[in-house]
């Protein structure tokens, strides 16, 4: 798997509702709880090959859907633009995203 579980985490909270519901259980599961693949396939019933081929399909969506849409990104950057209780940039933010082609 390419990205950490913190940014596959992450992409799961912005995209997690476009994936199948055992994909979600799944790679929340590996990233949030931190289960193994055998943890996870015991809980789930499939086998740890049943596992990890989820969490690598559901990877590969939502890194597809990030790269296309940016959202996540988007989330991240307006989070710290209101951390610093910066109300231009959060407006500029907010404008970039809408007129994205």
């Amino acid at each position: 798997m390419s990205i950490s579980k913190i940014q596959l985490s992450q992409l799961l909270s912005a995209y997690g509702n476009l994936l199948t519901q055992k994909q979600q259980d799944v790679v929340a599961m590996y990233c949030d709880c931190d289960c193994t693949l055998s943890e996870i396939a015991s809980e789930q019933g499939i086998s740890r090959q049943g596992v990890r081929d989820a969490i690598v399909k559901a990877e590969t969506t939502l890194v597809k859907l990030e790269e296309t849409l940016g959202l996540a990104a988007f989330l991240r950057k307006m989070i710290a633009a209101m951390d610093k209780n910066d109300n231009e940039l959060i407006v500029e933010l907010a404008k970039q995203f809408v007129n994205k082609e």
